[in-house]
């Protein structure tokens, strides 16, 4: 039996997969890939042909009839936090959550779609649950359905690529201890997922992608487009062997590697046990290596064979169906076979498909018909009488209202002031860790001549770094790579003095100039695009 299809629109092309089920197993996966025109960038209210046509061709190739669909939203356009919250019924739950997500997204609620799943007891012992909220701008899900809706086709649920991933990550052994990562490397951004204890985490969405490494490569080699393209498919990270280093390749690498590990140190400083590769982008040459250097662990690039061993896949080669992995796990959420529930089709489109497929029970035959009209009158008195109901219950709500509102506004002061209070603790801790790795960072790049004489770091200060070097060349160079560094947001030369008198008895070389440095750390304030300079005497 084939399922609901699933839906991908990325930002080079449009992939789509089907689950075939037979005698309750997975017998076979249907896929397919089509590209987008070159230059095309989809956005609300702009044109839709182009997406439609290839959504329709993708279909024709992987041999898909079936015209009900679920669609699958990018992290980036979606926001997404794991928050507790007290143990409730859903809905109180779903005011309590609404009222608290109102000051963490641009839009007013009314204006966006919503929904939410537990996870189990928070791990704080505070006896909350955690809880996923997910939400997306109501005009952004209606544009998602217009394009559907122009190949010919029904939206039955509408879901996240990073929950997708979490189902790829449990069907394939997700490791039941330690931190693990989620990895899809795309051509814009790259979604994170944080998972431990076979629960999701966190889940980021970062603005780093394959776009910006050809872009890179082009301001580095001086290369044309296609140059730059070629050079990423062919060498990537490998061109980071080139003499002299390539800067801008460099510090692309430098922020995915950071931007996994901001997200890890999330959870405190514990190294990471497990990385997942997913996305076209992920085959970059070189990137594999890069991570396993920079954490210490081989990450892992799943492939369709994989997640579904002994299927048929059909649709096209094997790299094809490695880059619609992502519709593939979300076509087993089309057929109740993913952990998540969550669903950010508006109320009235389901009402819709529902009155749809009663529509269609209706017409097979006169007497489905008449029991079909039967059955609708008996959940229409049901309605009836349940809302009669409703409108007592309403009237008790109302008064009660006021009350409800306060008890969850005095849960969230409560909640707040215990996060402020583990933020607290956890600064002090992750200021710690970053005052080692900082330490690893200069024992790095700072070249033997230089000594390093004081190293202070006080709550609430900036880090203070003295010490001797030969020449201000060597300085300025130490203080260019340490603002390099993904833990650093400022470094500021605060002053510099020559040294008279000889250097002392058995050194090889006489230190010539003292200098101190003033860093501030990516903990100290929000985060930034990078690390600025201030080099001592002005702008020279």
């Amino acid at each position: 039996m084939s399922g609901p299809i699933s839906i991908e629109i990325g930002t080079q092309s449009v992939r789509v997969a089907q689950l075939v089920e037979r005698r309750g197993r997975i017998r076979a996966v249907r896929f397919a890939e089509q590209d987008l025109p070159p230059g095309y960038r989809w956005e609300v209210g702009g044109d839709r042909q182009p997406v439609a046509e290839a959504m329709a061709e993708a279909l024709a190739v992987a041999g898909i009839r079936s015209r009900t669909a679920v669609v699958v939203l990018p992290r980036g356009q979606v926001t997404a936090r794991i928050s507790a919250y007290p143990k409730a019924e859903r809905d109180e739950l779903r005011r309590v959550v609404e009222y608290d997500l109102a000051d963490h997204i641009p839009f007013p609620v009314d204006q966006v779609i919503i929904d939410f799943q537990e996870l189990g007891p928070s791990g704080d012992g505070s006896g909350l649950v955690d809880v996923l909220v997910v939400a997306a701008p109501l005009e952004l899900v209606r544009e998602y359905l217009r394009v559907t809706e122009d190949a010919g086709l029904r939206v039955s649920g509408i879901t996240v690529d990073a929950l997708a991933l979490d189902d790829l990550a449990r069907m394939s052994g997700r490791e039941p201890t330690g931190l693990g990562a989620e990895v899809e490397v795309g051509s814009r951004s790259t979604t994170i997922n944080i998972s431990a204890e076979e629960r999701l985490r966190l889940t980021r969405s970062v603005a780093v992608g394959g776009n910006q490494l050809i872009r890179a490569i082009q301001e580095d080699l001086g290369a044309s487009p296609e140059e730059a393209e070629a050079l990423k498919e062919n060498e990537g990270l490998m061109l980071l062997s080139r003499s002299p280093q390539p800067a801008a390749i460099r510090a692309w690498a430098d922020s995915l590697v950071g931007e996994i590990r901001r997200s890890a140190l999330s959870f405190g400083p514990a190294g990471l046990s497990r990385i997942l590769l997913f996305g076209r982008e992920s085959r970059t040459p070189g990137l594999v290596e890069h991570l396993a250097a920079e954490f210490g662990v081989e990450p892992l690039r799943l492939s369709a064979a994989d997640i579904f061993p002994g299927c048929e896949l059909i649709g096209g080669g094997p790299e094809a169906a490695d880059n619609c992995l992502v519709a593939m796990a979300a076509a087993a959420y089309a057929i109740g076979q993913s952990a998540w529930k969550v669903s950010l089709l508006p109320a009235e489109v389901a009402e819709a498909a529902r009155a749809t497929r009663l529509r269609s029970a209706v017409g097979v035959s006169a007497a489905a018909a008449a029991i079909a009209m039967a059955l609708l009158y008996l959940l229409v008195a049901r309605d009836v009488r349940h809302l009669e109901a409703d409108v007592k219950g309403l009237q008790a709500q109302s008064e009660n209202a006021a009350l409800v509102r306060a008890e969850a506004e005095t849960v969230l002061s409560e909640r707040g002031r215990l996060k402020r209070q583990a933020e607290a603790l956890e600064a002090i801790h992750i200021r710690r860790y970053t005052a080692l790795e900082l330490l690893r960072t200069i024992a790095v790049y700072s070249p033997t001549e230089i000594v390093v004489t004081e190293f202070v770091l006080r709550p609430g200060q900036l880090l203070h770094l003295r010490g001797t070097a030969p020449s201000s060349t060597m300085v300025a160079d130490l203080q260019y790579r340490l603002g390099l560094s993904p833990l650093v947001s400022e470094v500021n030369l605060t002053g510099a003095d020559r040294v008279s008198g000889r250097a002392p008895s058995g050194s090889k070389g006489q230190a010539s100039l003292r200098f101190a440095m003033e860093l501030r750390l990516w903990t100290q304030e929000p985060e930034t695009s990078g690390g600025t300079l201030t080099p001592w005497g002005g702008g020279r």
